[in-house]
């Protein structure tokens, strides 16, 4: 029974669970079982209003200093590493199972969409270099960009549009992210 009561002298502080709810329900029974303030004039739903008063309170305080406390925070702590450490482990299982049956993993199709992107991002500053040679190769040839030699719906020369290059107005649609 002592191991209940939180007076376990073996373990090196008592069992701080143990000794919490027993200080719970030690103030709750003591707070509420006190006499009303005024019993002479009170009625019996005054008696419980305050009782469950009393209770609310010191179970709200309770629970406060146990949520507070070094010994929780620590198991929270722990509970929240071993659920991560699983769902990694658990990732991995279920990433080295698709490899095995040759089918690809999330990991797999991310790498893929960063390759794709990089890639992506590199094409458009090339031909935005290369526009921006053949408008100065233009200007260099002729003075300046000329609408004669530009296909018929091709916009100008240089492959402006409205002030922007063909590149940078693609990236607009969707290649800037």
């Amino acid at each position: 029974m002592d191991n209940f009561c939180g007076n376990n002298a073996s373990g090196p502080a008592g069992d701080p669970f143990s000794k919490f709810w027993m200080d719970c329900l030690t103030k709750m029974a003591s707070a509420g079982f006190a006499p009303p303030p005024s019993s002479t004039t009170g009625s019996s739903d005054e008696a419980v209003k305050q009782m469950r008063r009393a209770f609310f309170d010191s179970w709200a305080q309770h629970c406060e200093e146990f949520m507070r406390s070094p010994a929780f925070l620590d198991g929270m702590k722990r509970a929240m590493d071993s659920s991560l450490a699983f769902r990694e482990q658990l990732n991995e299982f279920l990433t080295r199972a698709l490899h095995e049956g040759q089918f690809p993993a999330r990991s797999d199709t991310d790498s893929i969409l960063v390759v794709l992107r990089s890639l992506e991002d590199r094409v458009l500053d090339r031909l935005d270099r290369l526009e921006k040679r053949v408008a100065s190769m233009d200007v260099a040839q002729g003075g300046g960009p000329s609408d004669a030699r530009a296909p018929a719906g091709a916009g100008t020369a240089s492959g402006t549009v409205a002030g922007t290059t063909a590149g940078s107005a693609r990236r607009g649609k969707g290649g800037q992210r």
